[in-house]
């Protein structure tokens, strides 16, 4: 009984350990964790805090970025989105014939619809902008959240997207700054940051985040979070990408992503960014259910529905349905401007049976 009490009380005896008893060291990620839940969210962490967190160890990465995501989000709910080319997709209309209808994604339990357009900016695009403008309407019209993804974007077309009820722009920074010139030369970072104030300033929703495997190393993946974290305000989506090696481009060699590469950038996210939705996004296909388990752990609550990521495959409609079945997730409704309820945080006793 001794021995249980010292270990719940986290001091070991001189028997156990060689060494005199004292309290355990707390790594980083319990000590900022514990900070984010007493004092929320705040934009001034330093590279040095976040790479910390980053380095500790996995256990407590994941037990913490678990304790920080039941106190921000209701943990059971996963946000599911889907992501399709506009040039192949956005269609209101509900053909049966079409399985990129919003309607039929709509039934098959989306809750956020993103469209992609795979342009550098929109300057030369008035009429496919008006369109999108369109498609934007009728979209928000059926009660889902719409998210579009069309590269750089000027003020006038950031709030002309919130005229037309846009709730989110997404606009990936990719990696970080020092990195970024070894992947794109066509845009600057700068460029990427400045569509991302546009979109602030016309009070839509960002979501940035970036990809992971690229060849970075550890000091850039903190780099990236950094920036994230820094901004005026936190995206309200956050995707985590795990590259998927396509044969034919520069990249096609790269070694595959391992599960405790994602499960430290999710934990790290979801404890210096506690309200974001913490998005697994492409690469999840190469990971089996109780890797995504550990995932949503870790503090993941968002991901992308559908067979196909623009040009990636993805899980599959029925994969994913089994997977929220046995893990008793349940899909998020679809939220908008002031109209969220606040989440309730979990008592240590409430959180402690939930595990088990």
């Amino acid at each position: 009984m001794f021995f249980l009490r010292t270990l719940l009380s986290g001091v070991i005896p001189r028997a156990v350990t060689g060494r005199p008893s004292s309290t355990l060291a707390s790594s980083a990620a319990t000590v900022e964790a514990e900070r984010t839940i007493r004092d929320g969210p705040r934009n001034d962490w330093s590279r040095d805090e976040i790479n910390s967190i980053y380095d500790s160890p996995i256990l407590d990465l994941l037990f913490h970025g678990a304790q920080v995501h039941r106190q921000s989000h209701k943990f059971r709910e996963v946000q599911q989105c889907t992501l399709l080319s506009i040039k192949t997709g956005g269609c209101s209309e509900d053909c049966s014939y079409c399985p990129q209808s919003s309607r039929q994604k709509k039934e098959a339990g989306s809750t956020r619809f993103c469209m992609g357009a795979a342009w550098r900016d929109t300057i030369g695009r008035k009429t496919n902008f008006n369109q999108i403008l369109e498609y934007v309407k009728e979209i928000r019209a059926m009660g889902m959240e719409v998210c579009c993804t069309l590269g750089m974007i000027e003020k006038q077309q950031a709030e002309e997207l919130k005229q037309a009820g846009l709730t989110a722009y997404n606009h990936n920074l990719d990696t970080s700054r020092e990195y970024y010139p070894n992947i794109i030369t066509t845009r600057s970072y700068d460029e990427r940051l400045k569509t991302l104030e546009h979109v602030r300033d016309a009070g839509i929703s960002i979501c940035s985040g970036g990809i992971i495997g690229l060849g970075e190393s550890q000091e850039d993946r903190v780099g990236l979070l950094h920036t994230l974290a820094t901004l005026p305000t936190h995206p309200e989506s956050v995707p985590i990408n795990a590259l998927v090696a396509v044969k034919g481009t520069p990249l096609q060699d790269q070694k595959p992503v391992e599960i405790w590469e994602m499960i430290r950038m999710i934990a790290t996210a979801r404890i210096i960014m506690p309200k974001a939705m913490v998005r697994l996004s492409a690469g999840r296909v190469r990971f089996s259910m109780p890797e995504q388990a550990l995932c949503f752990m870790a503090g993941a609550n968002s991901i992308f529905t559908g067979e196909k990521l623009l040009t990636t495959p993805n899980n599959d409609y029925d994969a994913d349905q089994s997977m929220f079945t046995i893990l008793g997730l349940t899909p998020k409704a679809p939220s908008f401007a002031g109209s969220e309820t606040p989440v309730e945080p979990e008592t240590s006793k409430e959180a402690v049976s939930s595990f088990g």
